[in-house]
């Protein structure tokens, strides 16, 4: 009884600073959204469309398939989708086709902050309810936009469930080291990540510590690094994007130029495959535990799952 009270407490109290998220929607409902747009639902949705990697897994975990008109073809593509298994032949894939929406015509479409903003115009001039969601990198943003959208949809209460167990998942599963190891992300076209990124909130929360995390890079939070830079930072563990068998692990561990770096010395050289790497969504968690695992539990196998 103690522990039911205490999930119950600890549900209720999951609010963003907007919107509380205690209770399920009271419909009509207006919110703005990432392009400053004031997006009103008359309704609860039972029709909605999915175009980004992120509403696509969350709306999988949300929604009953009958409510969900499409997803966006990649996440069928089993190299970047961590949810490519669970994707019924059924379900529709579709990339932003103004057209077809339109025919359609769903209660809601969810997009991205990067999507095409003339196809927006233009569904929106159609009378379609396009709702934006902001592109966000860290652990707590990713938590309020999974809230976010069960509030759109009138599922706050399995929003909050699937935030709860993410937390849950974090508490119990990530080794605390003793002494945090350094890293850096490095990419078969010399590039690494900063702040601005979800792969820095990966590693910062799998107990490692970023060496470039507060180097200026480009929008998407890419900085070009030479060898001559990585030899300077001299990393514990290097985190390659892809699977082993990409062969770039392999260039990098007989690489004659690296051969005095620490994580090469250490055979600290991790792949993290593109479906996690890839991830904005609750499976962030997982991405964290299976790098915390594949750096301080070696020896184990982590599940990408």
């Amino acid at each position: 009884m103690y522990r039911l009270l205490k999930n119950l407490f600890f549900i209720g109290c999951l609010c963003s600073s907007s919107i509380c998220l205690s209770a399920e929607t009271s419909y009509p409902i207006t919110i703005i959204d990432a392009s400053q747009h004031a997006v009103t639902l008359p309704k609860m949705p039972t029709r909605v469309d999915s175009k980004s990697m992120f509403s696509d897994q969350v709306l999988m975990a949300l929604l009953p398939l009958k409510n969900i008109t499409s997803l966006s073809r990649l996440s069928k593509d089993e190299t970047y989708s961590i949810i490519a298994d669970q994707i019924p032949a059924s379900l529709p894939l579709r990339d932003l086709n103004v057209e077809r929406i339109i025919a359609e015509h769903p209660d809601l479409v969810l997009v991205a902050s990067w999507s095409d903003g003339p196809k927006i115009a233009q569904l929106r001039a159609a009378g379609i309810k396009v709702f934006v969601i902001k592109t966000v990198y860290s652990l707590q943003n990713i938590e309020k936009n999974i809230l976010l959208v069960g509030k759109l949809v009138n599922k706050t209460t399995a929003a909050t469930a699937v935030v709860a167990t993410m937390k849950q998942k974090l508490k119990q599963q990530i080794i605390i080291p003793e002494k945090q190891l350094t890293a850096i992300e490095y990419t078969p076209w010399g590039a690494s990540s900063n702040h601005n990124s979800t792969i820095n909130t990966i590693i910062s929360h799998a107990q490692l510590k970023n060496v470039i995390a507060y180097t200026s890079g480009d929008k998407f939070g890419q900085v070009p690094i030479a060898k001559e830079q990585l030899l300077s930072l001299n990393p514990d563990v290097i985190i390659i994007p892809g699977a082993d068998s990409d062969g770039f692990k392999q260039q990098l561990l007989h690489d004659p130029a690296l051969q005095t770096l620490t994580a090469i010395r250490d055979r600290r050289v991790i792949s993290l495959p593109h479906s996690l790497r890839s991830t904005d969504s609750q499976y962030i968690a997982d991405a964290i535990i299976y790098l915390n695992h594949k750096v301080y539990q070696p020896h184990a196998q982590p599940s990408i799952h």
